[in-house]
Parts: C-alpha cells; structure tokens; sequence
C-alpha cells in the first residue's frame, strides 16, 4: 500500500528503516515514480552519491545513476562498446563500491525498462552465510582482511586503467567478516574486486574466496527477483551481495 509519490512520514520513515535493517532487501511494486520522487525517497536514508556523466538518459538527475544497454538518444549500444563492457560485471557476485574506503550504505534502485528474458536480480544473505559456517572456517577467517581494488577488476577483465584512475581510486582494505551495530556478523565478498588477503599469496587467497562464494552462493541463502515495470527495491550493501543474471 506504499506510494513512493508522496512523501515519506516520519513513522513510515522510520518503519521502512527498520524493515530495512532487519530484512536487507525491500521490494515495492507498481511505483510509476520520477527521478524526483526516487531521489527524495532515497534522501530519507542517508546522504546521496551524486554522479557527473549520464549514462543512457538525455534528461539526467545527478543523484541518479542510469544503468542502461541504450545512448542518450534510446538507441542500443554495440555489444563492443565500453559501457556494455561494464554493464555485463554486473553478471559477476559482487557488492557495490566494496574498493573504496567506505563502501555506499545502500541503494535504491527501479525499473524503467525490463529484459524479456533474464536481467533478475539475486541477493545473497551474507549474515545467514556466515551464521551457518562451521565452527572451524569462522575461526580460520576471523581477523583476515583483504584488498580490494577497482584497477584489479579493470585488468582483469582485460581493460586499461589510466593512471589518474588508479590515484582517485586507491585500494582498500575491509575485513571478511563484517560486525554490525545490532551484534550481527557478516561474510564481507566482493570477488571481482578482491585482489588478496592480506599477508597471503594470490594462489592461497584465491583458493579460499572461491570456497567461501561456493558457501555463500548456495540456493537457501539466495532471493531471486524477477523484475517488472516499475518496480523500486532498495538493498542494504553492508551485509547484502548480488549479481545479475545475464540477459540478451
């Protein structure tokens, strides 16, 4: 019975926070919204991220960024075209923004456009992750840190990283397990971006994210969202990872 059209009460507000917080992803449906009525909703959360190149829209809300497979004039970009490159690391697990310093809160995102087939959204439970681990894993990786690095994601997608890319977005270090203010703990995954964990060689780190996504990435720790018009979700980033399902 929500309508994102207008706006938010305090009590609403603050029942949406703490729905939020404890279930991770929110779904509304049937949210025939503008970029105005987006960016003040997601206002009532926190500060937002603002943005400096649209992306696929003529008109462009800089608190708005426009994940799209068309130009600013509607029409599909060639499969060989850089922002396709990027689009399709979507495909990949990952949670937004973990290579910097301090990753974005949350999202907010809603659908203007849907893919036929594929292009669902799969949220994993990263605190359910890690609550189901065996004993033995949650001592081995307490306390382990590792890099996370967007040039790493770029290289090794085959891409170029100019040099004052590298210097705006330097690494980042964050802990595998994450604790949260209300005493949960998380599995802290971002593969695309993990570069290693700290004090260990590539191979040892590589071979213990993989056992940790082959974990987290089971079929009870999953939702699964088929998109429809209009739909809005919001997902916490903290303790929430996802990936695309891949689409024509």
């Amino acid at each position: 019975g929500l309508n994102l059209q207008t706006p938010l009460g305090r009590c609403e507000a603050d029942q949406l926070t703490k729905e939020w917080f404890r279930h991770g992803v929110l779904v509304f449906r049937g949210q025939m919204i503008t970029d105005e009525e987006h960016v003040r909703f997601a206002r009532r959360f926190g500060r937002l991220e603002t943005f400096t190149q649209p992306n696929g829209i003529a008109s462009f809300v800089p608190e708005i960024f426009c994940s799209a497979n068309t130009d600013e004039s509607g029409r599909l970009l060639p499969s060989d075209d850089e922002r396709i490159k990027m689009l399709r690391l979507n495909w990949l697990w990952h949670i937004d923004s973990s290579y910097r310093a301090m990753p974005v809160k949350g999202v907010v995102l809603r659908a203007l456009h849907v893919a036929e087939e594929g292009g669902d959204t799969i949220f994993a439970d990263n605190v359910a992750a890690f609550e189901a681990l065996p004993g033995t894993i949650k001592t081995r990786i307490e306390g382990l840190r590792a890099i996370h690095n967007f040039a790493y994601l770029v290289r090794q997608q085959g891409g170029d990283v100019r040099p004052e890319e590298v210097a705006s977005l330097p690494r980042a270090e964050h802990p595998l397990v994450r604790r949260h203010a209300d005493g949960r703990r998380s599995l802290y995954l971002s593969p695309p971006y993990m570069e290693k964990i700290v004090g260990w060689s590539e191979a040892d780190s590589c071979a213990l994210l993989h056992e940790l996504m082959a974990w987290a990435t089971q079929e009870r720790f999953l939702f699964r969202h088929r998109w429809q018009l209009h739909d809005v979700i919001m997902w916490d980033n903290a303790w929430t990872m996802h990936c695309v399902t891949p689409y024509d």
